[in-house]
């Protein structure tokens, strides 16, 4: 069946996920944050089959206004990125069932944008709560070996990697209905002093500085990857 996915955002994530759908032969167009402002310029004229609402927390503009620029149509799937902050300090084991305890101004936004995009959009759906997202040069434990900012060693990582992402959204676009939330995290768990120090020691990084607090930590996990997305391509985040 012929589509087209409306991608706004294309930037680390979007953009790759466009190259993902033209390689498939999937018609696709797309916005930038030079050509398109969420505050102040119309929401683009143009149609979709698919509209993927990928963009950081715009904390300036009220989720109403922002939800409300949105235009209503015969869409076949709507995904909104979100982030698995909406579940806050929680700690344990979470899953798509968990009530979210936002604790940032970051975190409240998606989720009051979560409820109102739910309300508008009931029926085609589907948000994507993703992990630390990893992939090119962006890689959290990166940037703390350059700045020295001390990490707490024993909590558990929470990541993902890009080509697993693109693969999610995939995944759930082609979904027979569409999935109300998806936590978008790899079932690999390591401690942060394991992981992140290996990581940093393969590179001939500067350690990074962890302490040995023991701070509350949870372990995001998915009732439903495993129905639509059973095989990871970076399953040890490499």
């Amino acid at each position: 069946m012929k589509q087209t996915w409306g991608i706004i955002g294309l930037g680390w994530l979007g953009q790759k996920l466009a190259e993902h759908l033209s390689q498939k032969g999937i018609e696709n167009w797309g916005t930038r944050s030079q050509d398109f402002d969420w505050g102040c310029d119309d929401f683009p004229n143009k149609s979709c089959d698919v509209l993927f609402l990928n963009t950081p927390p715009l904390v300036q503009i009220n989720p109403e206004d922002f939800v409300a620029k949105i235009p209503t149509g015969d869409y076949r799937r709507i995904i909104f990125i979100s982030s698995i902050s909406v579940y806050g300090g929680q700690a344990g084991s979470i899953t798509e069932q968990t009530p979210t305890m936002p604790t940032t101004d970051s975190a409240r936004w998606l989720v009051a944008v979560e409820t109102l995009l739910s309300q508008k959009f009931s029926g085609p759906l589907t948000v994507i709560r993703p992990g630390g997202l990893i992939g090119g040069d962006r890689h959290p434990a990166k940037s703390l070996s350059q700045s020295q900012r001390p990490c707490a060693g024993n909590s558990a990582v929470n990541l993902i990697h890009r080509d697993d992402l693109v693969q999610i959204i995939w995944a759930a676009a082609r979904a027979e209905s569409a999935l109300p939330v998806i936590n978008a995290v790899t079932p690999f768990h390591p401690v942060k002093k394991e992981y992140y120090g290996e990581w940093t020691a393969a590179r001939g990084m500067a350690p990074i500085l962890f302490t040995d607090v023991q701070e509350p930590s949870k372990v995001v996990g998915s009732d439903v990857l495993a129905k639509i997305y059973p095989s990871w391509h970076r399953p040890r985040l490499d």
